[in-house]
C-alpha cells in the first residue's frame, strides 16, 4: 500500500519543504528550535542560496541535496541529511564547514569580514554512542571548556534516537522531529493548526507527495538508497564470509604445523633418527631444535 506522505527525511523532499524560498519561515523555525541565534536574538530573516544544480541530481543517485542560507547578519548555514551512515562523517563535516567559513574571503579580504558559520546535520542513523538526540559541539578550551567563540558550531540531530531518548527538547524542536520521523500522526495534524510554520511544511508535503513526478523522482531516490543498502550488507556478508574462511585456513594451517610437532616429539621420544623424522613430518632441523620447549 502506497503512503500517503513522502519521507521527508530523504533530502530531496527535505529541500523541497526546508530550502523553499517562497516559505522561507518553515527554517527560519526549524533553525530557531535547535537553538541557533543570530548574535544573541532569534533568527527573523534568512536568505537561501541555491547551488544546487537539480538536473545532476535527478541523474546522480548519489548526489547529496543540502540547504545553503545566509542569515540576516550574515551568518552562514548549511543543513544536511543523510539516511544512510556516510564513511567519514565527522572528517567530512568539518571540511565542508571550514571550507564554507573561508570561502568568504578572497584574496586580501580582511579576516574581520568572515562571519559565524553554522552546519546542521540532519541523520537517519546514530552516529554517536551517547543517547542524545541532538548534539552542538564548539570549539572549547580543553580544560574550562570557556568557548573560544561562536566561529563555528556544528549540529547533529540523530533521528533514529526519536521516542528512545531521555534528552529533554524544546516543544518546538520536538515538533519538527515527530514531523521528520511520522508526519502521518495525528498530533502532526493538530500541530499544524497550531503552528504556522508546521502547518506549511504539511501543506507542502502533501503537494509533493501527490505530484506524480516528484514522488516519482523521490521513489527513485529512495531506491538508490536501498539499493546502496544493499550493495553495502553484501560486501559485509562478503568481507565477513571472506575473514571466516581466511580464519579457517589459518586455524587448519596452525593445528597442521601443531600436529606435525605432536607427531615429531613422540617420534623423538621413541628414539627415531631424526633424518627419519624430518622426511616423515616435513618439519625443518632448526624446527626439530625447538622440540624440547614444547610442553
Amino acid at each position: 500500500m502506497e503512503k500517503k506522505y513522502l519521507n521527508p527525511l530523504l533530502d530531496y523532499t527535505f529541500k523541497k519543504i526546508f530550502g523553499n524560498e517562497k516559505h522561507k519561515e518553515i527554517l527560519i523555525h526549524f533553525l530557531n528550535s535547535l537553538g541557533i541565534e543570530s548574535q544573541g536574538h532569534k533568527i527573523v530573516d534568512l536568505r537561501i542560496l541555491d547551488h544546487t544544480n537539480e538536473k545532476r541530481f535527478k541523474l546522480d543517485k548519489y548526489s547529496v541535496m543540502d540547504i545553503k542560507a545566509t542569515l540576516n547578519n550574515g551568518e552562514l548555514v548549511n543543513i544536511e541529511v543523510q539516511i544512510l551512515p556516510y564513511e567519514h562523517m565527522l572528517q567530512r563535516t568539518i571540511y565542508y564547514l571550514t571550507k564554507m567559513y573561508s570561502d568568504q574571503l578572497t584574496q586580501g579580504d580582511d579576516y574581520g569580514k568572515l562571519c559565524n558559520t553554522i552546519t546542521v546535520n540532519v541523520l537517519g542513523y546514530n552516529q554517536f554512542e551517547h543517547d542524545r538526540i541532538h548534539s552542538v559541539y564548539h570549539i572549547r578550551d580543553a580544560e574550562t571548556c570557556e568557548k573560544l567563540g561562536d566561529f563555528l558550531e556544528i549540529h547533529f540531530i540523530e533521528t533514529q534516537k526519536i521516542g528512545k531518548s531521555p534528552q529533554k527538547l524544546g516543544e518546538d524542536l520536538k515538533g519538527w522531529l515527530l514531523f521528520l520521523s511520522n508526519p502521518e500522526n495525528q498530533r502532526i495534524t493538530e500541530l499544524g493548526k497550531e503552528v504556522g510554520e508546521v502547518g506549511q511544511a504539511i501543506n507542502l508535503l502533501e503537494e509533493l507527495s501527490r505530484s506524480r513526478e516528484e514522488r516519482a523522482i523521490a521513489e527513485e531516490r529512495e531506491k538508490a538508497i536501498r539499493d546502496e543498502l544493499s550493495f553495502r550488507k553484501a560486501e559485509l556478508e562478503k568481507g565477513l564470509q571472506k575473514g571466516l574462511e581466511k580464519g579457517l585456513q589459518k586455524g587448519l594451517k596452525i593445528g597442521r604445523e601443531e600436529e606435525k610437532y605432536e607427531i615429531a616429539k613422540k617420534l623423538i621420544h621413541k628414539g627415531m633418527d631424526l633424518s627419519e623424522v624430518l622426511e616423515i613430518t616435513g618439519l625443518s632441523l632448526k624446527d626439530l631444535k625447538n622440540i624440547g620447549n614444547l610442553t
